[in-house]
C-alpha cells in the first residue's frame, strides 16, 4: 500500500523534471534560431560626388580593408549554406562567406549609366563536410544609403545577412586658437 502512494509522487517528481528538461532545450531552440553575430563594421570618408572610401572590419575589429566605390548605396553579399533546424539546435550554425563588396545608385537611370566598382571579398568556396547537417545554399545581399559618420554593422543570422547602422558624432580638431581660449578661461 505504502508504494501505491509513492507512485503519484514519483511521477510529479519527474514530470517536473522533463518539464525544466523541455522549458531548456526551448530556450536553447530559440536562441539559437534567433541568433545575430556580428561579422563586419564598415564606415565611409566622402572623396567626391558619389565616390567614397569604404573601411571594412571583422568582428575583431581587425582590418579587411579599404575599398573605393562609387553610389550613394553600399552592397555587401555573402554566401550561406544554411543549416538544418535539428544542427540549429545542436549548436551549429550556419556558414558564410563574403563575397562581394560594391558600391550601387538607388536611381536605376544612375546604375546603368555611371561608374560603379565592385570588389571580390572572400572565395566563395564552403567545405562539404558533414552535408547531411546542411538545408541549403543560397545567396544573402544587404545594402544601405551611404552616410558619413555612421558605422555600419552587418550581422549573419540563421537565415542570412541583416545591417544596424549608430551614428558616430564628428571629431572636431580645435584649432590653436580654440585651445589658447579654454586655457585662459573664455
Amino acid at each position: 500500500m505504502r508504494f501505491l502512494i509513492g507512485i503519484p509522487f514519483i511521477l510529479a517528481i519527474i514530470s517536473i523534471v522533463l518539464n525544466f528538461i523541455l522549458a531548456g532545450l526551448l530556450a536553447l531552440t530559440y536562441t539559437n534560431l534567433t541568433k545575430e553575430t556580428p561579422i563586419v563594421t564598415i564606415t565611409f570618408e566622402a572623396e567626391g560626388n558619389n565616390k567614397f572610401l569604404a573601411t571594412l572590419r571583422d568582428n575583431q575589429k581587425d582590418k579587411i580593408g579599404d575599398y573605393e566605390i562609387y553610389g550613394n548605396q553600399w552592397q555587401l553579399d555573402a554566401g550561406f549554406y544554411k543549416m538544418s533546424y535539428f544542427a540549429n539546435i545542436l549548436g551549429i550554425e550556419s556558414k558564410y562567406t563574403l563575397d562581394r563588396f560594391q558600391g550601387r545608385y538607388k536611381d536605376i537611370k544612375d546604375a546603368n549609366t555611371k561608374q560603379v566598382k565592385a570588389y571580390q571579398l572572400e572565395s566563395n568556396t564552403l567545405v562539404d563536410d558533414f552535408s547531411f547537417f546542411f538545408d541549403t545554399t543560397y545567396g544573402s545581399s544587404t545594402y544601405k544609403d551611404i552616410k558619413t559618420n555612421t558605422v555600419y554593422t552587418v550581422f549573419k543570422t540563421p537565415t542570412g545577412l541583416m545591417v544596424r547602422e549608430k551614428h558616430i558624432k564628428p571629431i572636431v580638431k580645435k584649432s590653436f586658437f580654440d585651445k589658447a581660449k579654454v586655457a585662459i578661461g573664455f
